[in-house]
């Protein structure tokens, strides 16, 4: 599902920096566009959300009609001086302390401070690809080097689908006490069938009152036994920590934004303003049925207009470069990759 479009060129941007930007009386309070930003972002997070229904409350309407009722020049002059400030409300230290926190309730997503690698493009919509050229010419199930990427794209299909399951049980470590006592007690009666793992919870609730800690880390333990994964104490330690990173990552405001930049970027690359539009049955639509059939981004960029796009694509290139880390320097002594070693010229044949 196409994540949620923060930076939807003019509309969303001058709804955000409307009480800065438009005449009083079509403005919103500040308190209002916080509020707004927070419900956006955290239904960001979720792949499975669709956003588009989302913009009725998170755009004020009268700021909306304003802006449609600007030319390419206005909206230009207003994009200039509204997309600092919908930069500045998102990477604020009360906007991200926030998000942080509820997606640390939602999802058990935390900062830890580890390193872990960067998220792997989605596979599935490579398989996807990968699907569709193989229907439309079947001779390609012949070249060993496709098979092997469509075989190791199915095996990290299945990887990142058990993990995702077990993502759930990392909200163990950011519930209300109370909350994870009950959902463990509860877990425990349903668990009489399997003493082993009734014998988990139970010596999990054990520690409740006089270790909190280790309760919570004993009762991961025991979801985890649930789902066949059986792990010592350092070894789920160590995967909770991991996984929540990788959550953090995944759904951190810098993360979200880096996604919905992106995702804007690309599909304004591939808007043609030249689209030729024509009404039937009192609605403008386009003549060519499949630019008709375009997401609701790629019109919205459209109806934004090429001047006004520019400006927003120029600004969101430059957030996104401030928001993907440079890669890292290579150790001192180390070897030069071989792309970066110049080769010694050839000598020249000797004369006969």
């Amino acid at each position: 599902m196409t994540m949620g479009r923060l930076l939807g060129p003019g509309l969303l941007a001058c709804a955000m920096a409307c009480a800065q930007t438009f005449p009083a009386e079509f403005r919103t309070d500040d308190a209002t566009l916080v509020t707004r930003m927070l419900y956006f972002a955290q239904q960001m997070t979720d792949k499975n959300h669709s956003l588009m229904s989302e913009f009725p409350r998170l755009i004020a309407l009268p700021a909306n009609r304003v802006y449609k009722q600007m030319d390419s020049a206005a909206r230009v002059a207003a994009l200039k001086t509204a997309l600092p400030l919908v930069k500045q409300l998102a990477m604020s230290d009360a906007v991200r302390k926030k998000h942080d926190e509820t997606i640390a309730q939602v999802y058990g997503a935390v900062d830890h401070g580890l390193k872990v690698p960067p998220a792997m493009p989605d596979p599935e919509k490579r398989l996807k690809a990968m699907t569709d050229q193989l229907q439309k010419n079947p001779m390609v199930a012949s070249n060993p080097k496709f098979m092997q990427e469509f075989t190791a794209l199915q095996q990290e299909i299945v990887v990142q689908s058990t993990q995702a399951a077990l993502d759930p049980a990392l909200t163990i470590f950011t519930r209300p006490l109370a909350q994870l006592k009950r959902d463990t007690e509860q877990a425990k009666a349903g668990a009489s069938s399997n003493p082993g793992l009734a014998k988990c919870y139970e010596g999990a609730l054990a520690l409740a009152a006089s270790d909190e800690q280790r309760f919570r880390l004993q009762a991961y333990r025991c979801e985890l036994m649930n789902y066949g994964a059986e792990k010592t104490e350092a070894e789920a330690d160590k995967l909770r920590k991991e996984r929540a990173q990788k959550l953090y990552n995944e759904k951190c405001m810098e993360g979200v934004l880096r996604r919905t930049l992106a995702q804007l970027l690309e599909t304004a690359a591939t808007v043609d303003f030249n689209a030729q539009t024509t009404v039937r049955s009192g609605r403008q639509v386009f003549v060519d049925q499949a630019l008709q059939n375009k997401d609701n981004l790629w019109k919205l960029i459209y109806r934004n207009g090429k001047e006004p796009t520019e400006v927003t694509v120029q600004f969101a290139k430059a957030w996104l470069a401030e928001l993907t880390p440079p890669p890292p320097a290579p150790a001192p002594g180390a070897a030069k990759p071989a792309s970066a070693v110049k080769a010694a010229p050839a000598k020249a044949a000797p004369k006969k």
